[in-house]
């Protein structure tokens, strides 16, 4: 345990007196921790002038163990494991840190991973990147990582000048030599898919563009700049806090207009790519700049509990927590004022900061650089004149090639008139942009929409898939001929045989795979092992398949098999890492080594089945997707396939469901076959079902096995539901941006960002629907009294998640006009009258429910509760 906790001066500064209790009151709640840092080696074998570790304010380095003991990485494991599963997180990061994390040497890694993944739940996935100063940086290192899919960043500051300025050995001597061996293994053929880019921290003296140059020699994926760790009783070299210039900004300009205008991407530059997100509007990735919610927690090598350690630059203590792994879930850490603070966004500003134009984008910068005596935390950056220069810059340059593609769209359109030769006079030519007729809309708002408006929803995803499409052709750096190759064939395929190729699309994991692989490229995460740009060949295979078209096209293989998404899959074990699918005819054969799958018709081929219903001449067929490892991001999927009678068993229920919605729900009907084409097996709870859908997945829901027909009727509704409301809101935003508030849903035992309580209110709506209609019928006098009792339950929990999001101030216009809808349609449903025995059961079950959310939540904030409760 951190014993030196008790240590440190205690300090009444901000964020110290963070009143979580009255957070909490207004219906803040904690975003949970997605990355988590582990020092698992206290000691480094450099000695660089400026470390934070080392030579700054906190010493605490000196009274930890050298290396994170085998125990403590299991309960570190334990407790990540434990952490995802409360809060549901389908994802995790796990940095290796230190000091120098190889120092810890390669079976120590090796345990730590393996201990990590071992411990969580199935269906989380673990993504692993080590932070190093690449000097031990050999083969046997590499060959570990490359084992097990571990990433690495490497630090260097430049050329060898640049970096032997602050990045030196014990002795003095200079580490670029080393450094650079380091980065040629990584950056050899065998090794480039695990650079994961490079940090460099700035030093005034070293020519800007120069240091770029450098770094951009080894071919980064990524870059970061770092600012050198001040604050305003210390403040970094070369910078008077008092003074008017701004020389880090006018530093780090130079390299933003070498980077931004040349002549193609070279590589992302983090902290630039952040910042003009934030212009255009998105959230911020990163802890630098912006107002999102910091996820990030430390471990440190005695399993203390610890805030960011770059911290450790303000004060002595100023990361240390009274928490260790040992007797901590990390989830009590979120209810500490220290780490409360990095996650209630303009809460967190200073009134200068709240009165800035560019606070949204700024977001005082890094935390630590705010710090001084007396204030704590509540301060402007001390850097504050350098953000607001390069964010203003960037916001111009933005700013003006956004103008100027206006001003090239406005020309292309005027010059792509034509003469309409019987009137005479010019026509321009359409231009379709996406769109939603205000009526479409309404019926949407209201829970319904039917068949028209689910094709609107499709039309939009066609786009945005092909968008994604080009996004990865142009990011792609690893396998770019390939994937130049595959997004060729494709938009021949496109143009030959559209049909083909929109439906090769819209298979669901196309937009799974291509957001999640797009979001990698772009520096949003580690990429996981299916989340590769060369996976662009196994979606224009399948094109050339179903178009009949013959060609010969590498397509890569993971995990001993070559996926065909909407087809299935061929084994093909000892691969290399692709195999080459020959297709003609409507045929076609995968060949890796001396391994040959015919598709289709081979005992190592796996084909995606499906089931099918009818009734009344109205047909419903749903692949069961079993197979493809991006077919449901986030969800407990099962493991293996379905057995035949399982299949069976889904085939069966799904007849007496599709009876149901077509006799009494023909709205329902007509919009499952139109917005669902995919289900997914899922892990089922202990008691009752679990259902899902992704936003990344438009078109395919996941559940468990349905256990009666009613059950398989009210999850069709259910997530057809979620699925237009994913979709409507790629095209109009319903919210604003996440501020750290967190409401009540009587469906979940999490409280909920806004965007969550909409899209629970408005599924919750669709079952509310569901049991409304059924509550009608002549049915068993059980069914009838659940009929009765699902009704009374959804409908005054749906009621009171309504009136939530319309009383949150956070929704946008359109927004307000969705939700006002919707209130109309729950208003109707509550003044019907509901049997007594069926109310007192809905209330049994709503406050049994509520109990259980305070117990793990806390109250919920006033006027958010069901009138049953």
């Amino acid at each position: 345990m951190s014993a030196d906790f008790e240590e440190a001066t205690p300090r009444l500064e901000w964020p110290m007196d963070l009143d979580i209790n009255a957070l909490l009151e207004g219906g803040w709640r904690p975003t949970p921790f997605q990355q988590f840092v582990l020092k698992i080696h206290s000691r480094c074998n450099l000695a660089c002038t400026y470390c934070y570790m080392y030579e700054m304010a906190d010493q605490g380095w000196r009274r930890q163990p050298r290396r994170m003991s085998q125990s403590t990485i299991d309960s570190v494991a334990a407790r990540i494991a434990e952490h995802a599963r409360l809060n549901r997180l389908s994802e995790v990061d796990v940095i290796l840190h230190g000091g120098e994390p190889l120092l810890a040497g390669a079976d120590h890694i090796r345990y730590a991973v393996n201990a990590v993944r071992t411990a969580v739940d199935p269906g989380v996935t673990v993504n692993v990147q080590v932070q190093t100063n690449g000097v031990l940086l050999d083969p046997v290192f590499l060959d570990l990582f490359d084992e097990l899919g571990v990433l690495v960043a490497v630090s260097l500051d430049g050329d060898r000048e640049a970096n032997d300025r602050h990045r030196r050995g014990p002795a003095g001597q200079g580490s670029y030599d080393r450094v650079h061996a380091g980065l040629t293994n990584l950056t050899s053929p065998a090794f480039r898919h695990l650079f994961n880019g490079v940090l460099c921290t700035i030093d005034l003296r070293n020519d800007p563009v120069g240091t770029y140059e450098a770094l951009l020699a080894y071919g980064p994926p990524t870059m970061d700049f770092l600012l050198p760790h001040g604050t305003w009783e210390t403040p970094p070299p070369g910078l008077r806090p008092d003074g008017t210039d701004a020389p880090y900004g006018d530093w780090l300009i130079a390299v933003f207009d070498r980077w931004y205008h040349a002549p193609e991407r070279e590589t992302r530059l983090r902290l630039f790519d952040e910042i003009i997100r934030l212009v255009l509007g998105r959230p911020s990735r990163s802890e630098a700049v912006g107002l999102s919610a910091v996820a990030v927690v430390v471990v440190e090598t005695d399993g203390g509990i610890e805030q960011v350690d770059s911290l450790k630059s303000a004060y002595d203590g100023a990361t240390r927590t009274p928490l260790h792994v040992g007797a901590h879930a990390f989830d009590e850490a979120l209810m500490l004022p220290s780490i409360a603070a990095r996650q209630i966004g303009e809460r967190a500003l200073s009134p200068e900061c709240q009165a800035c134009e560019i606070r949204r984008v700024c977001g005082a910068g890094l935390y630590p650089h705010r710090y001084r005596p007396g204030t704590g935390f509540a301060n402007p950056s001390v850097y504050c004149r350098d953000l607001f220069r390069l964010i203003k810059h960037v916001q111009h340059a933005v700013n003006d090639d956004i103008a100027a593609v206006r001003d090239r769209s406005r020309r292309r359109r005027a010059s792509a008139q034509t003469t309409d030769p019987q009137r005479g006079n010019l026509t321009p030519m359409p231009l379709t942009p996406h769109s939603l007729p205000k009526e479409v809309f309404l019926e949407l708002a209201a829970g319904g929409g039917g068949r028209d408006a689910v094709e609107r929803l499709w039309t939009a995803q066609d786009s945005k898939r092909l968008l994604l499409l080009r996004g990865v052709r142009d990011l792609a750096e690893d396998d770019a001929p390939r994937v130049r190759h595959a997004y060729e064939l494709l938009a021949d395929i496109q143009e030959a045989a559209p049909e083909v190729t929109r439906a090769v699309l819209r298979y669901p994991t196309v937009g799974s795979w291509g957001l999640r692989t797009l979001h990698a490229l772009s520096g949003g995460t580690p990429p996981a092992p299916w989340e590769t740009p060369s996976a662009m060949a196994s979606l224009a295979a399948v094109a050339a398949i179903r178009s009949g078209r013959s060609e010969t096209i590498e397509v890569p293989v993971m995990d001993g098999a070559v996926v065909l998404p909407s087809l299935g899959r061929a084994i093909v074990p000892g691969a290399g890492r692709f195999a080459v699918v020959r297709t003609g005819d409507g045929e076609a054969e995968i060949s890796a080594g001396a391994v040959t799958v015919r598709v289709g018709a081979d005992p190592s081929w796996e084909g995606l089945r499906r089931i099918r219903a009818s009734h009344r001449g109205v047909a419903v067929e749903f692949v069961v997707d079993d197979l493809d490892p991006n077919r449901m991001p986030g969800a407990r999927r099962t493991e293996g396939r379905l057995s035949e009678a399982e299949l069976h068993g889904w085939e069966s229920t799904l007849q007496p469901a599709w009876e149901t919605l077509i006799d009494r729900h023909r709205q329902v009907a007509e919009e499952t076959t139109a917005v669902v084409t995919v289900l997914t097996p899922l892990i089922g709870p202990e008691n009752g079902t679990s259902s899902a859908t992704s936003k990344l997945a438009f078109g395919n829901i996941g559940l468990s096995t349905p256990p009666d027909p009613h059950s398989f009727a009210v999850t069709l509704a259910h997530e057809s539901q979620h699925a237009k409301l994913s979709g409507l809101l790629d095209l109009i935003p319903l919210t604003q941006p996440d501020d750290g508030s967190r409401y009540y849903a009587p469906w979940r035992d999490d409280p909920r960002p806004l965007g969550g309580l909409l899209q629970g209110a408005y599924a919750h709506m669709g079952i509310a629907a569901f049991w409304r209609v059924e509550r009608q019928e002549p049915h068993p006098a059980d069914l009838l009294l659940r009929a009765h009792t699902e009704f009374a339950q959804w409908r005054d929990g749906t009621e009171a998640a309504i009136r939530a999001l319309r009383t949150s101030g956070r929704l946008t216009a359109e927004g307000d006009l969705f939700t006002a809808e919707m209130a109309g349609t729950m208003a109707e449903m509550c003044a019907e009258d509901v049997p007594a025995e069926a109310t007192r059961r809905a209330r049994v079950s709503i406050g049994r429910h509520l109990a259980g959310w305070r117990q793990r939540n806390g109250e919920p904030p006033a006027g958010q509760l069901p009138s049953l409760a």
